[in-house]
């Protein structure tokens, strides 16, 4: 189930990442070629841009690939380093669980706005938002399992 969903988040930020790039191509070809521009080429670029952001902030938490600063804890002693690691990623469960929160009121907070190109309503382009931060939850949560099964004292037990 969740190399489901991290399959279907890595496609989903890859196919935003190609919508971006054609748009980008077709708004530069139309900008310098026909002195036209279609006004959804931008909007629909940056909402493209987002959604990959986002997904891949959810994917990079999956992966153990998220930025780190790990100088300090790999000069600590095992036990130390683990109690640093989990508490960090305590730490991100924790502001995780709050965005998905707000996440999920934002885009009811959207609905009667509409976005100033497309005129559509805003809750379409919200609605990565508890996608993504509730992969990113579900993600570190899974994390810190591994994590709390991984403790260095475990062999001792």
């Amino acid at each position: 189930m969740i190399s489901l969903l991290d399959r279907i988040l890595r496609n989903a930020a890859a196919l935003c990442l190609l919508v971006l790039f054609v748009l980008i191509v077709l708004q530069v070809v139309l900008r310098y070629g026909f002195g036209f521009t279609p006004f959804f080429t931008e909007e629909i670029g940056r909402y493209a841009l987002v959604w990959g952001v986002l997904i891949g902030t959810a994917v990079a938490v999956h992966s153990g690939e998220h930025i780190k600063v790990t100088f300090l804890q790999e000069r600590m002693s095992a036990r130390r380093h683990w109690i640093i690691q989990f508490g960090l990623e305590l730490i991100c469960l924790v502001v995780f669980a709050v965005l998905a929160r707000a996440s999920v009121e934002s885009v009811s907070f959207a609905e009667g706005q509409t976005s100033d190109g497309l005129q559509i309503s805003l809750q379409y382009p919200y609605a990565i938002l508890p996608v993504a931060f509730g992969s990113a939850f579900l993600f570190n949560l899974l994390l810190l399992k591994a994590t709390w099964s991984a403790r260095p004292w475990k062999s001792a037990e």
